[in-house]
């Protein structure tokens, strides 16, 4: 019972903040992109036993999932909820929270982690020419590796990283 009165609290708040039409084709499914935000279906990052175990607990997107785990308060009650480990959790946050930066979708977030980059934080900090030659290291001999952006664009991601406020509370020593 309490988690369909999470769900159906997120719900109604996403009605409220996004209107019908939007909020049907997010849960749905049909929609991939909610500004940089994805539903849980379109992120190939999220599993699909995470995804069931996260659904139960109302969450269906990236940026309420992002928005349940940006403390270490927040996700020890998501791990209670789902039964995900708060390892996996705080990579899971990682991983959403690079999605924060406009332009950036989930196909990127494994390469520019295999890169280095852990979340928008450290992207903010990133040198856009020494960040695409750690992207061909990271995605060589793979489908990725045919699809990087070019120089352009990694700057891009980067100044608009550099305009985000960190959101996450991270053991940086890990």
């Amino acid at each position: 019972m309490a988690s369909f009165l999470r769900a159906l609290v997120v719900t109604t708040a996403l009605v409220l903040a996004l209107g019908t039409v939007a909020t049907v084709a997010l849960v749905a499914g049909e929609s991939p992109a909610l500004a940089s935000h994805y539903a849980l279906v379109h992120a190939d990052f999220v599993s699909a036993a995470e995804r069931r175990a996260l659904s139960r607990a109302g969450i269906l997107d990236t940026e309420v999932l992002l928005g349940w785990l940006t403390t270490p308060k927040k996700r020890a009650w998501v791990e209670r909820e789902t039964g995900i480990t708060l390892v996996r959790l705080e990579a899971l946050a990682t991983q959403c929270d690079l999605l924060r930066v406009p332009g950036f979708g989930p196909t990127m977030v494994g390469p520019l982690q295999k890169s280095g980059i852990r979340d928008s934080e450290d992207l903010s900090y990133a040198d856009p020419q020494d960040l695409l030659d750690r992207l061909r290291v990271a995605t060589r001999g793979t489908a990725q590796a045919k699809r990087l952006p070019d120089i352009s664009t990694v700057a891009t991601w980067v100044a608009e990283a550099r305009r985000l406020r960190p959101m996450l509370v991270l053991d940086r020593l890990r």
